[in-house]
């Protein structure tokens, strides 16, 4: 665990019959935009209409001030919010200016972290929202109609690797959380879809971090293998159920790992 977490603020004991730091409660109606809200989201609206990619050029400031009338101030504002949201990228220096961004759910897991936070929500919590987050989305994978997409996603993980060969913590994540974003990309629901990964993009962002998850290789590559063939062959409630077990199973494997930290709240990281 690293020094960040030693000293993160942990909720009181007594499980969900706690109060939380701040109570989640709807509003009603929402503030109206500021002016550099409304150029954020212009500058969004104009990057679909564009049909623009992940890294190609956006306009340039002075041609950003003429089209959306404002400020240089407010564009420069608009501008920054995208970025924190890693919607855009902001390139200094000559030849510099904004690019498109990524669509992760890791960035709208940051801001959701917030609020998680400010309402009390524990790690523990966040896990017990894994394993229905990814169940939802192997039951959903497994309904997708396209079967020739889903065999094909599905193919690389439907066999246990018979190899094993030393790799860094970084590598061993990455490789088997792309399980993870294929069996996402089969929903045909694109709210669904970001929803829902963002769960697995905290958890892997603020716990795998400081855990080995190495040490689990081969129940991770076991199960991952048994939910692919199930969605593969459109099982719907069996790919729900085995990943279910799986999730709770690597719970288990990083509550081993992290100990009390499971009952800290979530940080914003």
């Amino acid at each position: 665990m690293n020094a960040r977490a030693s000293t993160a603020r942990t909720a009181p004991a007594g499980g969900s019959a706690r109060s939380p730091r701040l109570a989640i409660r709807a509003h009603g109606a929402l503030r109206p935009l500021k002016t550099s809200e409304s150029v954020a989201r212009d500058i969004v609206h104009d990057i679909v209409e564009a049909g623009l990619k992940e890294g190609e050029r956006l306009p340039g400031e002075a041609a950003m001030l003429e089209q959306y009338s404002v400020s240089r101030e407010s564009l420069r504002e608009g501008l920054r919010l995208l970025e924190v949201q890693g919607l855009i990228a902001l390139r200094r220096g000559p030849g510099g200016g904004p690019i498109v961004g990524a669509v992760d759910p890791a960035n709208l897991g940051r801001v959701s972290s917030l609020y998680y936070h400010l309402a009390g929500a524990t790690y523990g919590e966040l896990f017990d929202a894994w394993v229905v987050a990814e169940s939802t989305l192997a039951e959903l994978a497994a309904k997708n109609p396209d079967r020739d997409r889903v065999r094909a996603a599905m193919a690389p993980y439907v066999n246990v690797p018979t190899d094993s060969h030393d790799v860094s913590v970084d590598e061993f994540v990455a490789t088997h959380g792309q399980f993870h974003v294929e069996l996402a990309s089969l929903i045909r629901n694109k709210v669904l879809q970001l929803s829902l990964m963002v769960m697995g993009s905290i958890i892997t962002h603020h716990i795998v971090i400081n855990a080995d998850p190495r040490k689990a290789q081969r129940e991770i590559e076991h199960d991952h293998a048994e939910v692919a063939r199930a969605v593969s062959a459109g099982h719907v409630n069996k790919a729900r159920d085995v990943m279910g077990r799986h999730i709770h199973t690597v719970t288990e494997f990083y509550r081993g790992q992290i100990g009390a930290q499971m009952n800290d709240y979530i940080e914003w990281r």
